[in-house]
């Protein structure tokens, strides 16, 4: 379960709280993390546990002793309190401390399993840039124990790097030849879409004198000199893919091929399905959505020049290289062809719509500079936020 809680331009994001042993419950940890706090705290992130407490219906069944909440400091990057349960009289106080996990686990002297079996729960986490709450307790007679922790993620809303408080890495992501070859080929979509249209509609008659011009003809020079300059294009780029000088550009960036960026798939689908993209797994280069995505506009990409070229090869049946697409229009039939090129054009329509939109999204939502790094080549991203393909 996700809370999210809004303080000013503060975004906060708590998920629900991970025990450190299948002793404990996420209950337990939360209700803690939550009485750790000071009393009367108005700090958004307090606000944002007990925000999660109420939203799970978690029961907070103790009491601060007065005056035993210690703040954290540099030396010691975790706070202190006293606690006693309010459901039994004789019930002795404990201490509990709330703050830095590797802090808390060096306090606690957690054993290497331990501390493995929390790192590894949390993970799916430390990607979207959530934080990890620790709680630690220390009852009397006993030494201090790690509870767990609560996943947080917090965010503020900069409206300019100047303003911004957070540090930034620079990671450089496309070569300079990738970005004419992405523009480029934004250029002959373009064509090929708008010039496409007026063949299949004949809207080349409304243009005049059919007489005394070369409307028609024109039109499909165009559409033919565009689609050879894309086929040049789409070459050169799976050239790059073997040329990249990084891995965020290399033939594997295709596909997503390991079990985590399986599962981040469909994660990250029904993320910008829901228009959440900022808490979605965070990627430096493709996302497994956008591999996925760019390797079916290959394929469909090969399809239109499949096609383009068998239809082309009604006007030049005798060229030798055109003679080679001929069977397609005998195997399916020329309005067949044609009707899976004029698809075809529309999916990439479709295409080009949705991925202006998710990327204008990413950049304002996440503001990772996702749209200005095919201009630049690179992309600022904030410290301490952790990618799966860093």
């Amino acid at each position: 379960m996700k809370t999210i809680l809004i303080d000013n331009d503060l975004t906060l994001v708590v998920e629900d709280a991970i025990p450190a042993t299948p002793a404990d419950t996420p209950q337990e940890v939360l209700a803690l993390a939550v009485c750790a706090s000071p009393d009367g705290s108005t700090d958004a992130g307090d606000l944002a546990l007990l925000h999660a407490a109420k939203e799970r219906n978690v029961a907070l069944p103790y009491a601060q002793q007065r005056d035993s909440w210690a703040a954290p400091s540099r030396e010691r990057p975790y706070s202190t309190v006293m606690l006693k349960a309010t459901d039994r009289e004789d019930a002795a106080p404990f201490m509990v401390a709330r703050g830095s996990l590797r802090a808390l686990e060096k306090l606690c002297e957690a054993g290497h399993r331990e501390k493995e079996n929390i790192r590894k729960a949390f993970e799916e986490y430390s990607s979207s840039g959530f934080e990890p709450v620790a709680i630690a307790i220390h009852r009397p007679g006993s030494p201090w124990q790690l509870l767990g922790v609560v996943p947080m993620h917090a965010m503020r809303d900069v409206r300019s790097l100047a303003k911004a408080k957070a540090n930034f890495r620079y990671f450089h992501v496309w070569d300079w030849p990738l970005r004419v070859l992405h523009w480029t080929w934004v250029f002959c979509i373009i064509g090929l879409a708008s010039t496409g249209i007026c063949i299949a509609e004949g809207w080349f008659l409304k243009m005049g004198d059919l007489h005394g011009a070369f409307q028609f003809g024109t039109l499909r020079f165009v559409h033919y000199a565009l689609g050879w300059t894309l086929v040049v294009v789409m070459m050169l780029r799976f050239s790059c893919f073997f040329m990249a000088s990084n891995k965020y550009q290399s033939f594997r960036a295709l596909f997503p091929i390991s079990r985590q960026r399986w599962k981040d798939l469909f994660t990250t689908a029904w993320d910008y399905v829901c228009a959440r993209s900022a808490l979605a797994p965070r990627y430096i280069g493709h996302n497994p959505l956008q591999q996925w995505t760019y390797t079916g506009v290959y394929v469909l990409f090969t399809t239109m020049v499949v096609t383009g070229l068998a239809l082309y090869a009604l006007y030049e049946p005798r060229h030798w290289f055109y003679h080679l697409f001929m069977p397609l229009n005998d195997l399916i039939g020329i309005p067949y062809v044609r009707l899976v090129h004029l698809i075809g054009m529309w999916c990439f329509i479709i295409f080009a719509m949705v991925h202006v939109y998710l990327s204008i999204l990413s950049g304002n939502v996440d503001r990772d500079g996702t749209i200005s790094s095919m201009f630049s080549g690179g992309r600022w991203l904030r410290k301490g936020v952790k990618f799966r393909d860093e």
